[in-house]
């Protein structure tokens, strides 16, 4: 499968679509969407593009869903800037990338142990319960955080061009069970494992939303046996997918276009 991947992603980088215009932009949304609906976003991929390129609503659509859409873009916008000045990973970017995509559906959580502010970025003060899974104890939140970061930052500068995606795969998969915020824990280490993607000028990576049971499935495996490569295994293969994707797209254009009366 690693060695198809890296095939594909030869052949997908000599498409040069960097240079198409727009492509990027193009790319990120569609990331975008993907990632939204995952989470329950009731928009299409087309409402995803007019919104994010021309503000137009989607009509009989929750508000809740635009704005959901709209603050993971701007954290996207956020986190490619970012990565253009090779900033390092740290607790602090992650809780604004957190605060960005819960910007505005989020607010103020009163618990036993304290108030928090999911639309700031704030560590959760509560026990999270999701699909018989307990996350880690509130408490142990920050420092394995702080773990996760020393670990990344170890190895982001120094890991090989074959071992970029497996580190993407793995922020995410750490990430996303820490679960340190009160919502938006799957967006925001979705958008993490892109930082490390866009911190080496590598291709952005797509979940997509067809996948989304494989992609649950993943995540349990990997917890449940203990082994990283299968949650690495799952990236790999979207990407494969992806640039399959891309790849035939590029080339049913050779076809050329024939007008029609």
């Amino acid at each position: 499968m690693w060695k198809e991947l890296d095939i594909l992603r030869k052949e997908y980088l000599g498409l040069g679509l960097s240079e198409v215009i727009d492509y990027e932009k193009f790319s990120m949304i569609s990331i975008v969407y993907n990632s939204t609906k995952i989470e329950g976003c009731s928009l299409t991929e087309n409402d995803t593009k007019l919104l994010l390129e021309n503000d137009i609503t989607a009509k009989g659509k929750p508000l809740t869903d635009h704005m959901m859409v709209k603050d993971h873009y701007s954290a996207f916008m956020f986190l490619k800037e970012i990565s253009k000045q090779k900033q390092k990973i740290s607790v602090d970017l992650i809780k604004k990338v957190a605060g960005l995509v819960m910007k505005n559906t989020g607010g103020i959580v009163n618990t036993m142990a304290g108030s928090f502010d999911t639309s700031a970025g704030d560590l959760r003060k509560a026990q999270v319960y999701v699909d018989r899974k307990y996350f880690p104890d509130f408490l142990k939140v920050e420092n394995l955080l702080i773990k996760l970061v020393e670990n990344v930052n170890q190895r982001i500068d120094t890991v090989s061009e074959s071992e970029i995606l497996k580190l993407s795969a793995d922020i995410h998969y750490n990430l996303v069970n820490i679960h340190p915020f009160g919502d938006g824990n799957g967006r925001t280490s979705r958008l993490m494992m892109n930082y490390i993607q866009m911190y080496h000028n590598e291709p952005l990576i797509k979940i997509f939303t067809e996948d989304r049971a494989e992609y649950i499935e993943a995540l349990n495996k990997t917890e449940e046996l203990g082994d990283i490569s299968i949650f690495r295994d799952f990236i790999c293969s979207q990407q494969i997918k992806f640039y399959n994707a891309e790849i035939a797209k590029f080339k049913r254009k050779d076809k050329g276009f024939y007008l029609m009366f």
